[in-house]
């Protein structure tokens, strides 16, 4: 565990020949509304590492890096028993590939069915539009369909007339 009490130096330096200390700013101690900021060894920043301040436990719950400056969020010790960690999978990279490639293969078939339903909704849409004007047609004018010529008889294969 690592006491913050009066442990503030102004940037990254190394102590003790081989431990890099940043300065990092921490969220989430009682009794603060700002983060404050204090160095820290860099191995120390990690989720569920335990630091102290003003004579309480902390856990860290998040550790973030941007652009060299280094920001942390903590929690009493005592409420961490309220958290839940994710459990992280290490995945072997042959199993990862595995997987993407399967991944891969089922979004280029759902991207090709997309496309099937596609081409026959606009086959359908096309149909419909033809049979929408052809009713149209038929309703405006009833009569439109009796001026028509009959059709001789033609004869089918078995010996049937349909006209």
């Amino acid at each position: 565990m690592y006491d913050l009490d009066g442990a503030y130096d102004a940037g990254p330096q190394l102590s003790k020949g081989t431990c890099m200390q940043v300065c990092c700013k921490v969220y989430g101690f009682a009794n603060t509304s700002l983060g404050i900021a204090c160095t820290l060894a860099r191995d120390l920043l990690a989720v569920g590492q335990c630091i102290q301040y003003n004579n309480r436990v902390y856990v860290m719950v998040s550790v973030m890096e941007s652009q060299g400056a280094w920001y942390a969020n903590v929690i009493p010790e005592d409420q961490c028993q309220h958290l839940r960690r994710p459990v992280q999978r290490q995945y072997d990279d042959a199993e990862s590939r595995e997987r993407l490639e399967a991944w891969r293969q089922r979004a280029v078939q759902a991207e090709h069915q997309a496309h099937m339903h596609e081409t026959e909704h606009s086959a359908l849409e096309a149909r419909l539009d033809r049979l929408m004007a052809m009713l149209e047609l038929l309703t405006k004018e009833p009569d439109a369909h009796q001026h028509e010529q009959p059709r001789p008889a033609q004869k089918h294969r078995g010996g049937e007339h349909v006209r």
